[in-house]
This record gives structure tokens, sequence and C-alpha cells, in this order.
């Protein structure tokens, strides 16, 4: 069955160590794709998805600005963020492993995503269903020649390994 990613009620989010004392989380707020859900074997299933990059929300313009630039995202160059699966393989009842290439910054790698069906439910204005999954990951920025490598008295100002959490919710198509 194929879907529409809604982005109104779809969520990309990220966090990184900050000094490697805390945490940075921010957002995608522009996401666009299509998904086959198919329940009875769920290895048929696969995504395409694109994130405007230049849509990136941490809550502090002057940090926005600078992962937008040349040094991290280079949305300039780079506009778009994108991944299409390659497999699907069911790992319980509602879980599966999501494998697909990962384009950022204008590097492909593989990426396998930890994800799990919500559930369907019926949208109270249309009446058109509506699907939620949930998947979640960790890159290291490096491999995508995102090397921004800043360091004060020897600390990364940002740490290498991004952890990605997907909250997706499409409409049926």
């Amino acid at each position: 069955m194929a879907w529409e990613i809604d982005p109104f009620h779809t969520l990309i989010e990220f966090s990184v160590m900050h000094l490697m004392i805390n945490v940075v989380k921010g957002r995608f707020k522009e996401v666009h794709g299509t998904l086959h859900l198919d329940t009875q074997q769920p290895e048929n299933s696969w995504v395409k998805a694109q994130v405007n990059a230049a849509s990136i929300d941490t809550g502090v313009s002057a940090r926005d600005g600078h992962l937008r630039s040349a040094g991290f995202f280079d949305v300039t160059r780079y506009p778009s963020i994108t991944f299409e699966s390659t497999s699907v393989e069911p790992t319980g009842e509602t879980t599966s492993k999501v494998t697909g290439n990962l384009t950022l910054h204008g590097v492909t790698h593989p990426v396998t995503f930890q994800a799990k069906y919500l559930g369907y439910a019926r949208d109270m204005e249309t009446y058109s269903w509506r699907v939620g999954l949930y998947a979640t990951t960790v890159i290291d920025r490096r491999q995508f020649d995102i090397s921004f490598n800043q360091r004060i008295d020897g600390v990364p100002f940002v740490g290498n390994e991004a952890r990605l959490e997907l909250f997706l919710e499409a409409l049926q198509k």
C-alpha cells in the first residue's frame, strides 16, 4: 500500500554532543517522500524521502546559519538530504531493520535504521487513513565529509556521531 509522508506531522530530529559535555538537538522542518508498506510481507516495503537541508532548526538562528554554511551542510551546494531504502528486514512483530542509501553533503553511504511500526489511524477531518512509524540510527558525520573539527583546549567543539530520530506520519495515497 502506498503512502505519502505528511510533512506537517513528521519530525526529523538529530542530536550531537557539544564540547563532549552536553547535547545539541535540532530538526529539519521540510520533508517529502513516499513509502510502500506491505504488512503481510514487510521485506517488500520501501521508502524514498527528501529533506530540505536549509530547513534545519536548532532554536538558535546564529547556530542554524553556521550549520547551513560550507563548514557543515553547505546547503547552497547540497540543498537536499535523501534516503532511499534498499532492504527491509523484519526483526519482530512491529519492528524492522531498514537499510538504504543516505545522501548527505553530496556523499552517499549505506545506513541502517531500527524501525518500529506504530499503527494506523483515521484522520478526524478527512477520514483518510494515516500510518505512524518511528526509526532511529547513529551516523558518523565524517563519513559524509562534514569535517568541522574545531577544538577548544583539545576538546572537540562538536561530536562526530549524530543520532537521527524520525517520527513519520504518512497519508494513504
